[in-house]
């Protein structure tokens, strides 16, 4: 991962290398994190679920490639690649994947 900053604050991440999958788990690779948010990139393989968790912030995910179902209390969400939700502080979630899924996540802090 290229990960550059500028004389102003501005920072740059390349993520298009970081293509690392798990043949047991899901990948967490934390990208950035500032006092207001923290990214990471969640890559899953094919049948593979990220940990079921609340989180204490809003999160964003953005879905970079691949297709799959995000579980938000007792709804069901279908993802595909360009898809983008938000889900709220203290909701339980989970991602699954139906096929190799690249997700950004971001959680606003």
């Amino acid at each position: 991962m290229s990960k550059t900053e500028n004389k102003s604050g501005t920072k740059f991440i390349e993520t298009h290398s970081l293509t690392d999958f798990s043949a047991s788990e899901a990948l967490h690779t934390p990208l950035l994190e500032t006092d207001k948010l923290r990214t990471l990139l969640l890559n899953l393989n094919s049948g593979q679920k990220s940990p079921l968790c609340k989180m204490s912030v809003d999160v964003l995910y953005y879905i970079i490639e691949g297709e799959g179902d995000l579980l938000v209390e007792e709804e069901h969400y279908t993802l595909h690649a360009g898809s983008m939700v938000t889900v709220p502080a203290e909701t339980t979630r989970l991602i699954s994947a139906d096929t190799s899924m690249r997700v950004l996540g971001v959680q606003v802090l």
